[in-house]
């Protein structure tokens, strides 16, 4: 285990212990390390140590118990939902079944929403809608820039369907979204070729036809699907390239 910078220790000390728990290098069932080993092996005080176990507790990862440690809980009670446990776990071997589970749940809900904000959405819903599209136009092919407006976009869609369980989920949408929208900003083809896609949605909201709304979120999140499994490929094949480079100069 590598020892951590002093910079942004709290972080790299719940990202570090997050990352080997869901991949699998500190199994479900059984104890961390104890404190003065992860300690001496991240080079970090028992008071950063004991802030990140918090942390991690809070995203259902582990469970501190009385004379056993601190647990690895079982990975049905981890909070999936979590920014940081999507994040972990795009860069882990199930990386594939995660970016699958995301776009299940984004078409689960995302085009029903749609078609909810067509018929509910009020002036003010459509002018932030129509900002966020021209904030995402502004932003072309520059991935960091069009994540924010990329976002709002599709919050707004939620926020206008007048579901108020939708809105309930508003938070963990996000976390989930910020995701995805991070993971597909790489794509071979760019973030420009989406508008189109955005502009039908944008449009069919506004003219109050649910039922194009739909169709048309429902396309927008199928070519982002395919955009993130181009980038996962290609995370897997420079991965492997690595490990392939690294294990050539140890022979």
């Amino acid at each position: 285990m590598r020892k951590l910078k002093a910079r942004g220790l709290h972080e790299h000390v719940i990202e570090e212990i997050g990352r080997r728990i869901i991949a699998g290098e500190f199994a479900c069932g059984n104890a961390l390390p104890g404190e003065a080993q992860l300690c001496s092996a991240l080079g970090v005080s028992r008071t950063a140590l004991r802030e990140a176990l918090r942390v991690l507790a809070s995203k259902g990862l582990v469970e501190p118990k009385r004379k056993l440690g601190t647990l690895v809980r079982p990975s049905e009670q981890w909070n999936f939902l979590d920014a940081d446990i999507l994040s972990w776990q795009l860069e882990s071997d199930e990386a594939g079944r995660a970016i699958d589970e995301l776009y299940e749940l984004r078409h689960l809900i995302e085009p029903l929403a749609a078609a909810l904000a067509a018929k509910n959405a009020k002036a003010q819903d459509l002018k932030i809608l129509r900002k966020a599209y021209e904030d995402m136009q502004a932003a072309g092919d520059d991935g960091e820039r069009i994540i924010g407006p990329d976002l709002k976009f599709h919050q707004t869609i939620i926020a206008a369907s007048g579901n108020r369980l939708f809105s309930s989920l508003m938070h963990v949408l996000g976390a989930a979204l910020s995701v995805n929208f991070d993971l597909v900003r790489d794509a071979p083809r760019g973030q420009r070729h989406s508008m189109p896609a955005h502009q039908k949605v944008l449009e069919a909201i506004v003219a109050r036809d649910a039922s194009a709304a739909r169709v048309a979120m429902q396309k927008l999140i199928e070519d982002s699907q395919r955009d993130a499994r181009a980038v996962g490929h290609a995370r897997t094949r420079r991965s492997a390239n690595a490990d392939l480079r690294n294990a050539t100069r140890g022979r």
